[in-house]
C-alpha cells in the first residue's frame, strides 16, 4: 500500500467509492443483460467481461479496506439503486457503450496517481478486451441507422448520457480540485468529461445522435460543450 497523509486518504477513499460505483453499475448491467442475448458464444463474451469486472472490484475492495474503508458495497448501495437496467438488447448496447466509455476515461485519469495501488486497477481496467461492447456499439449503430428509429434510439442514448457523465464526478467542488493538486488524478472532473464528449463525438455522429441540452440531462456541462447541446 503505498504511503499517504490523511487528507490523501480521505479524499481516495471518497475517489475509490465513486469507482467502486461505475465497476459495479457496468457489471450488473452486463450481468442483468446477459437474458436478452440469445447466442452462446456471445454470452461466454460477455460473461468473462463480467469476471472481469468482478476481479477488479475485488482489487477496489481491498485497496479500501487498506484506506480505513468499510463495507464499499454498502457504501454505494443508494446510488446504485437508483440506475435502472438495462430493459432490451438494444439499450444494453447503448448502456455498455457508454459506461465501458466512461470508465475507460475515467481509469485513464489514475494510471499515473500518486496512489500505486490504484494506478493498477486503473491499469487492469484498461486492460479489458471489450469485445461484447464493440459488438454491441455496431447493433445500435445499425438500429439507430433506420430514421423510424432515430427517436427511440436518442432516448436510449439520453437515459445513459446523463447517468455516465454524472459517474464521472461533480466538477468544480474542493474535492476535485485538491484531488489532481494531490497527484490523485491527473485531471479534474470536468476535464474528464470533456474527455469523454470529445471521444463519444465518432460514435455519435455514426448513429446521428445529438448531445442532449443541460436542461434535458439534468446536468451542468463545460460551457463550451453546453453551448453547442441541444441542436
Amino acid at each position: 500500500m503505498t504511503q499517504l497523509d490523511e487528507e490523501s486518504k480521505a479524499l481516495l477513499r471518497r475517489i475509490v467509492e465513486r469507482q467502486a460505483y461505475r465497476q459495479l453499475m457496468v457489471e450488473q448491467s452486463r450481468g442483468h443483460g446477459l437474458k436478452f442475448v440469445p447466442e452462446v458464444e456471445t454470452q461466454i463474451i460477455l460473461a468473462q467481461d463480467i469476471v472481469h469486472s468482478l476481479n477488479i472490484m475485488l482489487q477496489i475492495e481491498l485497496l479500501y479496506a487498506g484506506l480505513g474503508g468499510t463495507d464499499l458495497v454498502h457504501s454505494v448501495r443508494d446510488k446504485m439503486e437508483r440506475i435502472p437496467y438495462p430493459s432490451s438488447r438494444l439499450e444494453l448496447a447503448i448502456c455498455l457503450a457508454l459506461c465501458d466509455r466512461a470508465e475507460r476515461v475515467a481509469a485513464e485519469s489514475y494510471v499515473d496517481s500518486s496512489c500505486q495501488d490504484f494506478a493498477a486497477i486503473a491499469l487492469s481496467i484498461l486492460s479489458m478486451d471489450r469485445t461484447s461492447t464493440k459488438q454491441g456499439e455496431e447493433l445500435f449503430q445499425r438500429f439507430a441507422g433506420e430514421p423510424a428509429n432515430r427517436n427511440a434510439a436518442q432516448a436510449m442514448f439520453q437515459r445513459w448520457l446523463a447517468m455516465t457523465i454524472a459517474a464521472l464526478g461533480r466538477p468544480g467542488t474542493a474535492g476535485d480540485r485538491r484531488a489532481v493538486e494531490l497527484g490523485l488524478r491527473r485531471q479534474s472532473c470536468e476535464d474528464s468529461v470533456r474527455q469523454y464528449l470529445r471521444e463519444l463525438r465518432p460514435f455519435m455522429d455514426a448513429c446521428r445522435l445529438t448531445l442532449p441540452s443541460e436542461a434535458a440531462l439534468g446536468l451542468t456541462l463545460p460551457k463550451e460543450l453546453a453551448a453547442q447541446a441541444g441542436s
